[in-house]
Order: C-alpha cells, then structure tokens, then sequence
C-alpha cells in the first residue's frame, strides 16, 4: 500500500504512546515520499516521452503494460520498505522492481527509437539524452539491489540518490519545443 496505516492498540493510546507510535513509522514516511516521487516522475517522463512520438504500435503498448505491472507493483515493495528498512530482502526487493521499471522503459525506449517513431523535428541530441538518462537508472538501480544484500540502509540511501538525480529534466524531458496534444 502506498499510505500510512497507524498501529493498532488494544485501548485508547496516550499521548506518549501516540508520540513514540509515531516516531517510529519515519522510514515508512520517507519509503511513501520516495515512492510518490518516483511513480510521479515515471508518469512525468513517460507523458514527456511520448508527447514527440508520432506512432504506436502493438509493441508499444505491451512494453507500457509491462511498465504499468511493475508500477502497480511499487506501493507493495514501498510497504515493505518501510516496514523493513534496514532488511536485506525488503530494500532488494525495492531494487528489484525499480530495476524491472528500468527495464522496462528501455525496452519501450529502445524500440521507440529503432522505430523511429519519434517526430523527424526531435533531435538526434535530445534522443540520445533521453537515452543517456533511462541508461543510468539501468545501471544504478541493480547496482543499489546489489548492496542490498550487504548494506541494506545504504541501498535505501542510494535509491533516494537516483530519485533526486531523475528530478532533472534530460533528453526529450527538457521542454525544448513543447508542445501540447
């Protein structure tokens, strides 16, 4: 779930209790922030990457099916994260399925671009941008599942790294020459 479940007490808490109840969900606050941010901008980027493409096909409609199954995905690897950031099986998990969005977007973006269904005005820098940007989290989120399995607060620490370095607009994500459709 992508949310905030307070814990359950047998009797009306105090406000002491509340208070420390609270406290301790912080990492579930910052997994909720992490994540809204990351599904925020892959919704972002994916309407920036197809607003200069000019035709769909079949194949492209299953590669966004396959990247809408690992966004759905994400609130339950959040949930886990949350819960359990400091475990080696919940931050791999997290690493896993961005790695499989990652994936997935260059799959769309690889074919978008042998295709050529971009716009003939889109340049062939901003293609190579665009690609240059999804690479990176090709790389960096199996790189962070990887230390996962040793130093799994690291791996949390470096997937709020990626989230940060994909705030920046690149590529066709630039607004050069926006239009609307």
């Amino acid at each position: 779930m992508l949310g905030f479940v307070l814990p359950a007490f047998s009797s009306a808490p105090t406000e002491t209790l509340m208070r420390s109840a609270l406290l301790h969900m912080w990492p579930n606050l910052i997994a909720y922030f992490m994540s809204f941010s990351v599904i925020g901008i892959m919704w972002h980027n994916h309407h920036t990457l197809f607003r200069p493409v000019r035709t769909i096909d079949r194949r492209t409609v299953f590669y966004n099916l396959m990247l809408l199954a690992v966004t759905a995905f994400i609130p339950f690897a959040t949930s886990l994260l949350g819960t359990y950031p400091a475990m080696r099986p919940t931050t791999f998990l997290y690493g896993l399925t961005l790695t499989m969005s990652a994936t997935a977007y260059n799959v769309m973006l690889n074919h978008l671009v042998a295709s050529r269904a971009f716009d003939p005005e889109v340049s062939e820098d901003a293609i190579r941008g665009t690609v240059f940007a999804y690479r990176v989290g090709w790389i960096t989120y199996p790189a962070a599942m990887a230390i996962a399995l040793i130093a799994p607060v690291v791996s949390f620490a470096l997937y709020l790294a990626i989230t940060i370095f994909y705030l920046i607009p690149r590529g066709v994500d630039t607004d050069a020459g926006a239009r609307t459709r």
